[in-house]
């Protein structure tokens, strides 16, 4: 048994449970788009939208585009979060903060939250335009809301737009419904659903494309010597309800703008809006899709190397075994189990990743030391690929040699050189490395928290330094630990909750002020793959900032299937606000029966869940996320439960969105480390789980699947 000296395991935020209610930085994403693959600019609204200026058209973004865009006018004030979902689908979340404008005595201090879908059903052709329909306050208070149907056709530099409106988009000039034809039920729209009701957040689907409508339209010119566009567009929102407040007086039908695209997926915008007021626009976007360049990053060699045989004391230069062992952890990957006999002409070893965003570039440099290392006889290898204590596939990599047996050389991989198998455990091996358990790794930096969308304030923020630590005490189980020390606090607790259920997450804000610093995590975890389609996932101690307790979850995958099952239970007690290790008298169970399904079509995966939330309501939880090779994962969830909209509060129901952003290709070398939050509009108690806790499996292996593999076969070939 050989003792790996050099390697220590490093871990990141996307190994501890994420902060659990707060929407972590908004402008993050613009940041982002800045250094990571940005992409070319459409035309953009400030709704966030393709669009003109405040009309949208029929355009849409690449496939995968993550925007982020902020519009601040004299009306209200936009942030958007925007995403190109499918090629001919567009989704936004907007958070609005309505400006206070005293011009009659009223005053408009509304704080709303809403959801836009937009989808493209006609591309445009020579001889046609393009052709989409969308569907503004999807889900929202109504502020907004809004249909339309709208035509873009380009002419050489200009692009032209013609669009149909309903709702606020239908009040100017408006005349009776033409799909009146179709049906008298389109004639009307009912009232009220411009404040949504008594609690907001359902859908408001009884008044999509009825009532009165009214036409839209503009245009844009780019430029063919600068990287600027004139926007110019007839508006079909009168703003009866900001007049009706007093923030407006009746305001002109026509929007000029000139935007700017200083660099790459950055753009800016001065607008001239309604005839008397300024309006900026900004907007960063990033291609979600793009990969990191494959790199080799090898680290410094340690001192004390043999000077004839380059490797440290105790290494065999005449084993295959040893110089892989070094080689590997030099790459940053883990080298566990070996076993060769000359009969087999096949090396097979046990891999695990802990430094490649993606799984196939570490199956890749395995296969490249491979050429390197192996004895003559070896003719194949299977490399058998583990992660967090969990089996992969294996890889078998048919080594591509030249020359004789005393001078071989890489002779160049050819496609059919691999083959992906089911996963397997390794019989009797002939080597093992011995880690050294337990081993402990520490981390220290600077992290913030930020809460956005609160009714009393858009933005309270927390920065904070985090201590973290991960005990390894063998290849299955692991102590994790977080701490974190409160530096700036502006979070209160002025508000209080109005919840009519348990409050398992209201009084989350408590936790920030009471509990500003303390243990955010400290607990015992354990993953094992049973077989290879049975996975494993149990742990116990302080999961989150305001839960303790013990759980498990287990996961039926069958290899090279796109459907799997999971069950996970969990007996949990609230923590008190000060974040210490004491509890208060509040205890439940949750547990969810899931299934899961990976879509063929656009890397899209699907989970329902059905149990016990931790208010004690029962119901199911639905999500859709789309995760691409990049490691970008990006998706919407809703919950309903035996809770009605009276007791559930504002909001109606539990929903929000799921952001995660990979640093590969941000940070210097090979990293796994990523930023994940979840937006939701509204914290309340209703179909409400623990976060990270159950249900994750399916996601966390999802780069071990076969179709992620077999998609990146080039990337396995060594180069």
């Amino acid at each position: 048994m050989l003792k790996a000296l050099f390697f220590r395991g490093l871990f990141c935020d996307s190994n501890m449970a994420k902060g659990h209610l707060v929407v972590k930085q908004f402008l993050l994403l613009g940041a982002l788009s800045i250094l990571v693959s940005p992409a070319s600019f459409g035309s953009v609204s400030d709704f966030g939208t393709t669009g003109l200026i405040k009309m949208p058209n029929a355009r849409m973004e690449g496939d995968g585009v993550l925007r982020a865009t902020i519009a601040v006018d004299e009306v209200a004030n936009l942030y958007n979060v925007t995403f190109q979902a499918l090629p001919k689908v567009q989704a936004t979340f907007r958070y609005s903060i309505f400006n206070p404008t005293d011009l009659q005595g009223s005053r408009d201090d509304l704080r709303d939250r809403s959801y836009e879908i937009k989808s493209q059903f006609l591309s445009e052709a020579n001889w046609h335009p393009s052709v989409a329909l969308g569907v503004r306050d999807l889900l929202g208070t109504g502020a907004w809301e809004g249909e339309y149907i709208v035509a873009s056709k380009a002419i050489g530099r200009f692009d032209i737009t013609l669009g149909l409106g309903w709702g606020r988009l239908g009040s100017r000039s408006a005349f009776s419904n033409p799909l009146g034809v179709i049906s008298d039920k389109f004639d009307d729209r009912p009232l009220g659903t411009e404040t949504g009701g008594d609690f907001g957040g359902e859908s408001r689907g009884d008044s999509f494309f009825r009532g009165d409508a009214a036409v839209f339209g503009g245009l844009s010119y780019t430029f063919a010597r600068a990287p600027v566009t004139f926007v110019a567009e007839y508006e079909s929102d009168q703003y009866d309800r900001e007049v009706a407040f007093g923030s407006l007086r009746r305001p002109s039908a026509w929007n000029l703008g000139l935007s700017w695209e200083p660099w790459r997926g950055i753009n800016l915008r001065a607008s001239w809006l309604r005839g008397d007021t300024l309006g900026l626009t900004f907007s960063s976007q990033v291609e979600t899709k793009s990969m990191a360049a494959r790199r080799q990053v090898k680290r410094a060699p340690p001192e004390g190397l043999n000077a004839k045989t380059g490797l440290p004391e105790g290494y065999d230069p005449r084993s295959w075994y040893d110089r892989m062992l070094f080689a590997s952890e030099q790459s940053g990957l883990l080298l566990k189990e070996g076993r060769l006999q000359a009969s087999e002409r096949k090396a097979s070893m046990v891999i695990e990743n802990r430094e490649y965003n993606l799984t196939a570039d570490a199956v890749g440099q395995v296969a490249s030391l491979s050429e390197r290392f192996m004895p003559p006889e070896v003719t194949s290898v299977d490399i058998l690929i583990e992660e967090e204590g969990l089996s992969g596939p294996t890889v078998n990599y048919s080594l591509q040699r030249s020359g004789g047996a005393s001078d071989q050389r890489y002779g160049g991989a050819v496609a059919n050189a691999l083959t992906i198998l089911a996963p397997r455990d390794l019989p009797q091996p002939t080597n093992t490395t011995d880690y050294g358990y337990p081993s402990l790794a520490l981390g220290v930096d600077l992290a913030a928290k930020v809460q956005l969308m609160d009714p009393d304030d858009p933005a309270r923020k927390q920065v904070y330094a985090k201590l973290t630590g991960r005990l390894q005490l063998s290849n299955h189980t692991n102590l994790w630990m977080r701490y974190e020390q409160n530096l700036y606090n502006d979070f209160t607790t002025k508000r209080g909750s109005d919840s009519r259920l348990p409050n398992v997450r209201t009084q989350v804000a408590r936790y920030l002020v009471d509990g500003e610093s303390g243990i955010e995590q400290l607990y015992a975890e354990h993953k094992r793959s049973l077989s290879p389609s049975i996975h494993t996932r149990t742990y116990a101690g302080i999961l989150e900032a305001m839960y303790g307790g013990v759980g498990g979850e287990v996961l039926y995958s069958p290899y090279k299937q796109r459907w799997a099952l999971g069950l996970n239970v969990n007996a949990v007690k609230q923590r008190e606000f000060e974040r210490n290790f004491k509890f208060r008298d509040y205890e439940t169970v949750t547990a969810h029966v899931s299934a899961y399904y990976a879509s063929p079509f656009y890397n899209v995966d699907l989970a329902i869940h059905v149990g016990r939330y931790l208010a004690e309501d029962r119901g199911y939880t639905f999500e859709a996320r789309r995760t691409f090779d990049s490691g970008f994962s990006l998706g919407g969830f809703f919950t309903r439960t035996n809770v009605s909209a009276e007791d559930f509060g504002e909001g109606s129901f539990d929903k929000g969105l799921f952001f995660r952003v990979p640093l590969d290709g941000i940070l210097p070398g090979n990293t796994r480390a990523a930023y994940s939050t979840t937006l939701r509009s509204l914290e309340r108690d209703g179909g409400r789980r623990l976060e990270n806790f159950g249900g994750s499996l399916w996601f966390d292996r999802r780069a071990l699947r076969y179709d992620a593999l077999d998609r990146n076969r080039k990337r396995m070939l060594p180069r």
